[in-house]
């Protein structure tokens, strides 16, 4: 979205949290010097725990009321935003006459709630996530919802990142509920690697639901396969894999992904809890890779079908989508097709671009 801003010449001022987005005084230079915004806060949520006695009654106390965690009201919702870090977002905002306020995630909405120097910016909420499905077991869902719906409903306008989000929100939500889906650069010089070293290719980071994916996979799939296939897997997940084996090559972090897929011929997504688009398909279906997944592994896709997924719940039923695309060229290459096109209409940079001009006014 920043880069998207700067396409369209806006000044942008952004600003983060200093210990949620697991800042360091090296990433804040780095941030400052991309260019991608005009001016850059990091603020810090709570003070330092040097004067023990001045952190216990000016900030812990204080904020443990202002979040609504009393015992007699506790609030079915993640809250992110504190006292101080509230005091510190007015201060910008008195400072500066804003267009737009454009605020990630439900979590952070109470930076606009009740803010007198809101005043009259266009009060934007890019949600990602359906929040209350993420923590159905945590919290009480009816509780959840109602407060999910009502921060959304605190913006002139809400972007969802799903289809399933959009037609949810907009069900309750009485403000404007846009799409805004994934977007993506086409990759350069597609197909260049004739020869390609990798059968599959699985990305996944360090989340509940891609250690119950990977579990699942690799203890109900993964024995049903050849052993001679290559299987390269990517992120953090590895930290949570105790399978070793010669046909699996174990990468904890790449700068550049797109080596690994030119080289791969096949992607992984077996997710089996979640919300959202999986940006891991989205990154798939712009490389023309067919994609091998679970039904969780098709949320948020516009087009549900003909898409370059092959779908399954069922272990054996998901070995054997995966060995068709090995050793059928044909229905390989009608996947890979069907990705590319699924791609090109739905999630290439430009086109996504040219949907958000309308939500911001752009002629």
């Amino acid at each position: 979205m920043l880069s998207y801003f700067k396409s369209r010449n806006f000044e942008i001022d952004f600003v983060s949290e200093y210990y949620t987005g697991r800042w360091d005084e090296t990433d804040i230079i780095a941030f400052e010097q991309s260019g991608l915004a005009d001016n850059t806060y990091v603020i810090k949520k709570k003070p330092s725990k040097k004067n023990i006695l001045y952190y216990l009654l000016f900030y812990k106390l204080p904020n443990f009321f202002y979040q609504n965690k009393a015992w007699f009201f506790p609030l079915q919702f993640p809250e992110l935003v504190t006292l101080r870090f509230k005091r510190a977002f007015k201060k910008i905002l008195k400072k500066n006459d804003y267009d737009y306020i454009y605020i990630n995630y439900a979590s952070w909405a109470k930076l606009v709630e009740d803010n007198p120097f809101v005043k009259k910016s266009i009060k934007v909420i890019d949600t990602h996530d359906f929040i209350t499905a993420q923590l159905q077991n945590k919290n009480n869902i009816g509780q959840s919802f109602k407060e999910e719906i009502r921060r959304i409903s605190l913006f002139d306008v809400a972007l969802a990142i799903s289809v399933e989000e959009q037609y949810i929100f907009s069900q309750f939500c009485k403000n404007k509920v846009v799409l805004a889906p994934m977007m993506l650069d086409k990759p350069e010089n597609l197909h260049t690697v004739k020869e390609k070293s990798l059968d599959l290719i699985y990305v996944a980071s360090d989340n509940i639901h891609n250690q119950r994916a990977a579990n699942w996979f690799f203890k109900d799939v993964y024995p049903l396969l050849p052993g001679n296939i290559q299987i390269c897997v990517i992120g953090q997940i590895n930290e949570h894999l105790s399978i070793k084996a010669p046909n699996i090559i174990s990468v904890n972090f790449a700068e550049d992904l797109s080596t690994y897929y030119q080289n791969a011929k096949v992607a992984l997504c077996p997710m089996l809890t979640g919300t959202g688009t999986k940006i891991k398909v989205v990154e798939a279906l712009s490389y023309g890779l067919p994609i091998v997944c679970n039904t969780r592994g098709i949320d948020g896709l516009i087009n549900k079908t003909n898409n370059g997924c092959l779908v399954s719940d069922d272990p054996v039923a998901f070995r054997n989508n995966i060995m068709k695309l090995l050793t059928d060229e044909s229905e390989y290459q009608n996947q890979a097709e069907n990705a590319l096109t699924a791609f090109s209409m739905n999630y290439e940079r430009e086109r996504c671009y040219r949907n958000l001009d309308t939500v911001f006014e752009i002629v």
